[in-house]
């Protein structure tokens, strides 16, 4: 008895592993998978890099002193990673070339560049690809109004990715008019650059730690401002531009500063004519992207509310009636006129590095809708643009 199951115990082992086996191997390849696939993801964003700074360093020092057309002739990647890389890089390089035409290169398509040509002569016939057979290219005529040819190279050196580049002359002896190397190991990537607008590490490095110390939670804007009112059809006053000095404290609402929201007091002074002030609130939505840039002018699109008081001559413009007995007599006695009203505001602000900023808008006065010294520039029934004006900003 003892025997027989020492027997069945022995059958079954090999059946036990054998059922393992094919579960170890996959969980391995599987394993092996998600480790080729991080590799891959890493030296793509290697070979974006080194791309970045290739096409840079073009912009920097043109290869060519006109815009000249360069055939893309061959993309070589690391073994192993096959046509899904190359076709990234490529699409990537044509990007970087297309958005930044200060580089001179023009990509140019050339079919049979890259197809195989068949040249025969008195030596032999030879079978290549175009781009290695200039002289059959230009026997054929299928040059395509290009003479130069780019090659990349991307190879892996030990824990280094390295970029050859090279330009030929598409001539029988495919003469080298450019060759740079670069290697990830000699080179820093470029931070918070975008393929239309590329810089230096040390230029990138720069504006973040610029960022960094200048840019506060709170800020606190100083406007300098002109409102220009309509004047009335049948009113007898001019109505004068008021210029406005305003201080105040903006926030932003969310981490991205796609919206701030802002409250702001302003005088107005003229001599011998008003003097006013102004308790103004704004919420501003970034209308150029969903972040701010730090390179780049934001646009903001904003609304307003604000109550306004003025004293003096000026605010008999803002009578929702004609002068009567009353406001002569109040004049006569020496008395200045007062006016209290309400606007709302809808504007533009272009920023620059969310430091300086002009801005331009519309205000409707809706107590104002029948007054006679003061007119409309746009009358849409209910809703009515008595003044336009124009905003400088300094923010603290």
């Amino acid at each position: 008895m003892r025997s027989a199951l020492l027997s069945l115990a022995f059958a079954l082992l090999p059946v036990s592993a054998l059922a393992e086996e094919p579960t170890g191997t996959e969980a391995r390849r599987a394993q092996l998978e998600s480790l080729r696939a991080q590799v891959a993801g890493q030296l793509q964003l290697q070979a974006y890099d080194l791309l970045d700074e290739l096409v840079f360093s073009w912009m920097e020092q043109p290869v060519f002193a006109l815009d000249t057309p360069v055939v893309l002739a061959d993309v070589s990647v690391p073994v192993g990673f096959g046509s899904g890389l190359q076709a990234l890089i490529e699409n990537h390089f044509a990007a970087l070339v297309v958005k930044n035409p200060r580089t001179r290169v023009l990509l140019a398509h050339c079919p049979q560049c890259t197809s195989v040509v068949v040249h025969s002569g008195a030596k032999g016939t030879i079978i290549s690809r175009g781009v290695d057979e200039p002289e059959a290219l230009s026997t054929a005529g299928a040059l395509s109004g290009s003479h130069h040819a780019l090659f990349l190279d991307f190879e892996v050196e030990g824990a280094a990715l390295v970029l050859r580049a090279r330009i030929t002359a598409l001539e029988p002896a495919l003469p080298i008019v450019y060759a740079k190397t670069l290697s990830t190991s000699t080179s820093s990537a470029a931070l918070l650059r975008t393929a239309d607008h590329l810089k230096s590490a040390s230029e990138a490095r720069q504006e973040y730690l610029d960022a960094l110390r200048g840019r506060s939670l709170y800020l606190v804007p100083v406007r300098i401002g002109v409102r220009s009112y309509a004047p009335g059809n049948g009113g007898s006053i001019a109505v004068p531009p008021f210029l406005w000095l305003q201080v105040g404290a903006e926030a932003p609402l969310t981490q991205a500063r796609a919206w701030t929201g802002s409250v702001s007091l302003g005088v107005s002074w003229m001599p011998q004519l008003h003097v006013g002030w102004m308790v103004q609130g704004r919420i501003s939505r970034l209308l150029s992207g969903s972040v701010t840039s730090l390179t780049r002018p934001d646009l903001y699109g904003f609304v307003g509310g604000s109550v306004l008081s003025i004293h003096g001559l000026s605010a008999l413009v803002f009578q929702d009636q004609v002068l009567d007995l009353e406001d002569v007599a109040t004049q006569a006695l020496g008395l200045e006129p007062q006016a209290l009203f309400g606007a709302v505001q809808l504007g533009l602000e272009l920023r620059l590095k969310n430091r300086i900023g002009a801005s331009v808008f519309v205000e409707s006065l809706p107590s104002m809708n029948n007054a006679p010294s003061l007119g409309r520039y746009v009358d849409l029934g209910l809703i009515q643009l008595h003044s336009l004006g124009v905003e400088v900003s300094f923010c603290f």
